[in-house]
């Protein structure tokens, strides 16, 4: 049994404006003929990627690198960024836990 694989990716602005005046992700999965939980992975795949956005992590694009100081650059900004919010989960751990 081969995978049906489409990219949806593309559908996400749409998907977005749907939501906001007011669909249901089930409606919407319905009308582009996709299943419910593409759709709530596509909804959670763009929260997190626009979560990571405003914190300041900057998205690199695909494929082979071209060396370059500037994607260095972006390399240590986005690792030391990622490891500030481990940082972060990991002090709210630690306080839940009442070691802090």
């Amino acid at each position: 049994m081969s995978r049906n694989y489409r990219n949806i990716e593309h559908l996400a602005s749409e998907v977005f404006r749907r939501k906001a005046a007011g669909e249901t992700n089930r409606e919407i999965a319905e009308s582009y003929n996709l299943t419910l939980v593409q759709i709530r992975n596509l909804v959670f795949r763009q929260n997190c990627k626009s979560r990571r956005i405003a914190q300041g992590y900057i998205p690199r694009k695909r494929g082979r690198p071209v060396k370059d100081l500037q994607d260095e650059e972006i390399i240590r900004t986005n690792e030391i960024i990622t490891l500030q919010m481990q940082v972060e989960v990991l002090r709210n751990f630690l306080s839940e836990v009442g070691r802090m």
